[in-house]
């Protein structure tokens, strides 16, 4: 029978983007080694694994401090915004922005998870932005006082990222409906419909992506398992509900980004009406005074004024009362 192969060690900075020791008593936190483990007794552990690199996949797989089918999971899980108990633990996964995010579809990455009563794991195969606001965050020496608590933290930074996404966007209509309002300004017309066309796009994506984040969290508050502590349960609630209050902020972006599309649209339609009904009453006044200058144009016998040396004078009056007579009946039948 094949002997186990023994488990992988290595340090902070090689497979671990992330590894922090938390003493619950004090609320302090240094920078620890992935193997061995700080014991149970001696506080929390949260490691951060880069799951792309072999040597953090092979640790989750052979090292003891995970349940089989938790380290499984967050290996091979599902690849969607979730959050559910197995084995005990607290397993699921979120959606995150890339370190280097660009406001691209494809630059929002997924954080995977999975927390115990002294342990939480998580894992990216992109780096994120959230885990360096984390770790920002703990270079004062003090954390969250248990795990749990370390996951609500970063629930919260992830409902930060995306009211300041949101904020983003909105600030964008805002310049845009103020443009738009004003009826002097019509030189970015274009310009704005092809921004009002980026926003709703990013606001869809973003709605995509973040709207299952609050109803994932509250529905997890109903399973989570019995060693949760109060503290964190209320930081999730808070998280998941600053991820409801972003949703409604999203659709109010697509709401307003589609009532600007609108109503810069009736602007040009109805500055192209006003085009159109100024070249109708043109035609309309010179259609008499080119039938009668038509007439006058034919070069047949019998034209009367042909040996009249007033006969130019002549025209040129009849012209001009023709086309006073026609102006005079549009205005008498209100026809602009």
């Amino acid at each position: 029978m094949d002997q186990a192969r023994p488990t992988v060690s290595f340090q902070f900075g090689d497979a671990v983007a992330a590894a922090y020791h938390f003493d619950p008593g004090s609320g302090a936190c240094r920078q620890t080694g992935v193997d061995p483990l700080p014991a149970a007794e001696g506080g929390w552990v949260w490691l951060h694994l880069k799951l792309t690199d072999i040597r953090a996949r092979h640790w989750l797989a052979r090292h003891g401090a995970l349940p089989a089918a938790v380290a499984q999971w967050l290996l091979d899980g599902p690849d969607r915004v979730q959050m559910q108990r197995l084995d005990g633990w607290l397993v699921g996964a979120a959606n995150g922005l890339h370190h280097d995010f660009a406001f691209e579809p494809d630059q929002i990455g997924r954080l995977r998870f999975c927390v115990g009563p002294n342990l939480l794991v998580t894992g990216r195969r992109h780096p994120l932005r959230v885990v360096d606001e984390i770790r920002r965050s703990l270079a004062g020496g003090s954390g969250p006082g248990t795990a749990l608590g370390m996951l609500a933290l970063i629930a919260g930074h992830l409902a930060a990222e995306a009211e300041a996404m949101v904020e983003k966007l909105m600030d964008e209509v805002d310049g845009i409906e103020d443009r738009v309002l004003d009826d002097r300004s019509t030189s970015r017309t274009v310009e704005d419909r092809q921004a009002l066309g980026r926003i709703r796009r990013r606001a869809a994506t973003l709605r995509r992506h973040l709207l299952p984040e609050g109803a994932v969290v509250a529905a997890g508050l109903d399973d989570l398992p019995d060693w949760a502590d109060p503290a964190g349960r209320a930081g999730l609630a808070a998280a998941a509900d600053r991820f409801r209050r972003v949703a409604r902020s999203i659709d109010e972006v697509i709401d307003r980004a589609r009532l600007l599309q609108d109503e810069i649209a009736a602007q040009r339609a109805e500055a192209m009406n006003r085009s159109l009904l100024a070249l109708s009453v043109l035609t309309a006044i010179f259609l008499p005074m080119t039938l009668i200058t038509g007439i006058f144009g034919m070069n047949v016998a019998g034209l009367p004024g042909l040996q009249s040396p007033e006969g130019f004078l002549w025209v040129m009056v009849l012209i001009l009362v023709a086309g006073i007579a026609t102006l005079a009946l549009m205005f008498w039948r209100r026809m602009f």
